[in-house]
């Protein structure tokens, strides 16, 4: 694979593929320990917290650092840092607690992952090749992310919940084989570099004072407040309104993805004939699909939803990613993507508190309803601001 893009696809998608082995395995493993969606809660929370914090703090490393360099190390610190409750487990002196440092220092080590990424794509493609090349991307990754969960669920279901982790790890050491093959990308040469401090303004700067671009970030700000909700309860929603195994919670989890792939085909193939206010517009649906998978307790509707969603945010997403690459310089491209990342780790935060609240007292079905329900009102109030934005420029 001579490409330099396939190659940063290959090691996004296989990175996804991991993923879905350490969310279910390690959500599985400790939800079955406590019997209560708390533990749940409060781990998202935390960890959205703390990572989100820490990516608009360091927001302009991921500008200042070869790109290549910076994907490789946190591949390579990943793999180790899952590789240790697999130690302690056959060493003897494992628990399920010390999962919850694994959970937050893998978030620790992954924040400019990301964001690196997304700021690379322009420097590969081309400005012109925007659109088709964040299509493919995410429609190999959510792919990957498809099969991955789907995977785990039944994979963890007969080798156990712990296995996972295993698997997540050899996924962070293929991805860091292919990252090697990059081209190195800086974006920012030693003597071009601002003050740090300055170069954390602008980056926020670059948002604020646009505000298209600001309206833009919130709407990405809803989806992850959203999304939120299907990460801490996902698990609780299939073992006890389901009354289902692992292996529905991979699939329920493919499903978005399945919706997700559909979406980043429809963008790739017809972008053009669909309108920027109907591409935004995905938000709401997305928000609204979340809310939906309260309507009826049965897995077959829940998987409904879940498509009818990922189709929704993966148009939206797409247009999201080529909007900001376009517009921001790439010498503050990496910085922005951290500072909006950052944002939507907070809002997670707050929402994670929330859904497992919610669920708490009101019931499962609850926590959906009402995240999904809040983010849809409140999208549709940002997309009403963006087209007075649109109007205003003419």
């Amino acid at each position: 694979m001579r490409d330099p893009f396939n190659r940063l696809v290959l090691a996004q998608a296989v990175n996804r593929f991991g993923d879905g082995f350490f969310s279910i395995g390690a959500s599985w493993i400790i939800y079955v320990h406590t019997h209560s969606v708390l533990p749940l809660g409060f781990l998202w929370a935390g960890y959205m917290l703390l990572v989100g914090g820490l990516q608009s703090a360091l927001a302009p490393l991921v500008d200042h650092w070869d790109r290549r360099r910076v994907l490789l190390v946190v591949n390579l610190l990943r793999a180790g840092i899952v590789a240790t409750p697999l130690v302690l487990h056959a060493a003897g002196a494992y628990r399920v607690f010390e999962l919850y440092p694994a959970f937050v220092l893998l978030g620790l080590v992954g924040i400019p992952q990301q964001s690196a990424i997304n700021a690379m794509v322009p420097a590969l493609v081309g400005e012109a090749g925007l659109v088709q090349a964040n299509a493919r991307m995410q429609g190999v990754t959510d792919a990957m992310y498809l099969i991955g969960p789907a995977a785990a669920g039944m994979v963890l279901a007969v080798l156990g919940a712990l296995s996972g982790l295993a698997i997540d790890g050899a996924t962070f050491l293929v991805a860091a084989s292919l990252i090697l093959a990059l081209p190195s990308i800086r974006a920012v040469h030693e003597g071009e570099r601002e003050v740090y401090g300055a170069a954390l303004r602008n980056g926020a700067r670059l948002i604020w004072d646009d505000q298209r671009l600001r309206w833009l970030a919130s709407l990405r700000i809803l989806v992850q407040f959203t999304d939120v909700a299907f990460i801490v309860l996902s698990v609780p929603l299939v073992r006890t309104v389901l009354h289902g195994t692992t292996r529905g919670v991979g699939f329920l989890e493919a499903s978005l993805a399945g919706g997700t792939i559909l979406g980043a085909w429809i963008m790739a193939r017809a972008s053009s004939r669909i309108r920027p206010d109907a591409r935004w517009a995905g938000v709401v649906v997305f928000c609204a699909a979340t809310a939906g998978i309260a309507v009826i307790p049965v897995l077959a509707w829940a998987v409904f939803t879940q498509i009818v969603g990922g189709v929704a945010e993966s148009i939206y997403r797409v247009e999201w990613g080529a909007t900001f690459q376009a517009e921001v310089e790439s010498r503050h491209l990496g910085g922005v993507f951290m500072w909006q990342a950052g944002a939507q780790r907070a809002a997670a935060a707050f929402g994670a508190l929330a859904a497992a609240a919610v669920a708490l007292w009101l019931g499962i079905s609850a926590g959906f309803l009402l995240l999904g329900g809040v983010g849809a009102v409140l999208a549709l109030l940002v997309l009403r601001a963006l087209r007075a934005v649109a109007s205003a420029m003419g």
